[in-house]
C-alpha cells in the first residue's frame, strides 16, 4: 500500500524499482505560520540534486510535506519509478503517510474526527507519488548532528530567507549531474501516465538591438536545437518565446521539466502568470502586467502538458543548458532564425 515501510515490499504495487536513491528533507517557518523555506537533497549513483523553495505565508508542516513531494516529484520525472530512503525530521510527515493517510483516504480525506484532513492538497499530492516510487520513510531526530539533515536545514533557512515570493530551484552540485546520457538511465513512464518524459532547457541573449532566444529538447538519448530572434526585443521577452517555441514543438502531450536559470521565467510561469491572468492581467499594484501578450502564448503552450518549471543553479551548468546559451547568442548576433 502507498506509504508503507519496507516491512512488507509485496504490499507496493505499481512499481519494480532497479535505482536506489537517498533523499533528506527539512522545512519550516520563523515565525509559525509565516515565511517559511523548504530543501531537499537527492543522492543517486555518483549525483546529487539539490532542490529548495520559500512560500512568504505558510506552516512547518506545509513546508516538510513540500519537501518530501518535490524531491518525489523531480525523480518521478527524471528517473522514473526508484526505490528511495527518504528521512525527515518530521514526525507529522512520516506518521501521516506510514499510518494515518490510508483511513484518511477510505473516509474521504477525512480525519476519524470527520473533519477535514489539513494540508489535503499537499497531501493528496504526496499520496500520488508514492505510487510511482517504493519509498521507505525514516524519521531522524532534528539538529542532533546527522551531516546531511543539517545541511537540508540550512538550505531550508537560506530558501526562506531568500524572497517575499514563491519559488523553487534545483542546483547541480556535480558536474553535469542533469545531463541525460550514459551517467543517466532513460526515465521511466510513472503509474498511470503513459506521456513522454521531456526535459527543455531555455536562454535568452540580447546584442545590440536584437534579442536572441534557444532552446534545447531532450527525450533520453535525442536532443534537438530551436532558436529565434526578434529586432528591439528584451531578453524577458525572448526567454518567453523560447520556452514557448519549444512547448509548442512537441507533437504530443508530455511530461516536461522546463529549465532556465532565469528566475524571470520560471518564477513568472509557475506563480505569477496564473495570479496576473486570474486578476484581469493587472500587478498587485493595479498596473498592466509587462509582456502580455508573450505570457498568454506561454499559458496557452503549456496547456496540453504537464510542465515543471525548475530554476537550474549550481557549480556548473548542465550541458544542455549551456548549449541552449550558446544558441541564444548566436541567434542574436546573425539575425538567422533556425
Amino acid at each position: 500500500m502507498a506509504g508503507t515501510t519496507h516491512d512488507d515490499p509485496e504490499s507496493q504495487i505499481g512499481c519494480a524499482p532497479s535505482r536506489q536513491v537517498d533523499v533528506y528533507t527539512d522545512g519550516g517557518c520563523d515565525p509559525n505560520p509565516g515565511p517559511g523555506g523548504w530543501a531537499a537533497i537527492i543522492h543517486w549513483a555518483n549525483q546529487e540534486w539539490v532542490l529548495s523553495g520559500n512560500d512568504p505565508d505558510t506552516t512547518n508542516n506545509r513546508m516538510e510535506l513540500l519537501a518530501a513531494g518535490a524531491a518525489l516529484a523531480v525523480l518521478e520525472g527524471l528517473l522514473g519509478c526508484c526505490q528511495v530512503d527518504l528521512y525527515t525530521d518530521s514526525q507529522y510527515v512520516r506518521q501521516g503517510i506510514t499510518k494515518w493517510i490510508d483511513g484518511w483516504v477510505s473516509r474521504g480525506w477525512r480525519t476519524s474526527a470527520k473533519k477535514p484532513v489539513k494540508n489535503q492538497d499537499l497531501w493528496r499530492a504526496l499520496h500520488r507519488l508514492t505510487q510511482s516510487h517504493e519509498v521507505t520513510w525514516h524519521w531522524l531526530k532534528g539538529h542532533a548532528g546527522h551531516p546531511l539533515n543539517e545541511r537540508a536545514d540550512r538550505l531550508a533557512t537560506e530558501a526562506r530567507l531568500g524572497g517575499s515570493s514563491r519559488f523553487a530551484t534545483l542546483c547541480s552540485r556535480r558536474p553535469h549531474a542533469l545531463r541525460r546520457g550514459p551517467g543517466l538511465p532513460d526515465a521511466h513512464h510513472p503509474t498511470g501516465d503513459r506521456r513522454p518524459a521531456v526535459e527543455i532547457y531555455v536562454k535568452a541573449s540580447r546584442r545590440e538591438e536584437r534579442g536572441g532566444w534557444g532552446a534545447v529538447l531532450r527525450q533520453n538519448e535525442h536532443a534537438r536545437s530551436l532558436s529565434g530572434n526578434e529586432p528591439q526585443a528584451t531578453s524577458n521577452v525572448m526567454l518567453i518565446r523560447g520556452a514557448t517555441e519549444a512547448l509548442g514543438a512537441l507533437r504530443k502531450p508530455c511530461r516536461v521539466i522546463l529549465y532556465s536559470d532565469a528566475s524571470y521565467l520560471i518564477h513568472g510561469a509557475s506563480v505569477w502568470a496564473k495570479k496576473w491572468q486570474a486578476h484581469g492581467w493587472k500587478t498587485t499594484d493595479g498596473k498592466p502586467v509587462s509582456n502580455r501578450a508573450e505570457w498568454e502564448a506561454l499559458l496557452e503552450a503549456a496547456r496540453p502538458h504537464q510542465v515543471t518549471w525548475l530554476l537550474a543553479r549550481g557549480d556548473a551548468a548542465p550541458d544542455d543548458l549551456s548549449r541552449a546559451g550558446e544558441l541564444a547568442t548566436e541567434a542574436a548576433a546573425s539575425g538567422d532564425e533556425r
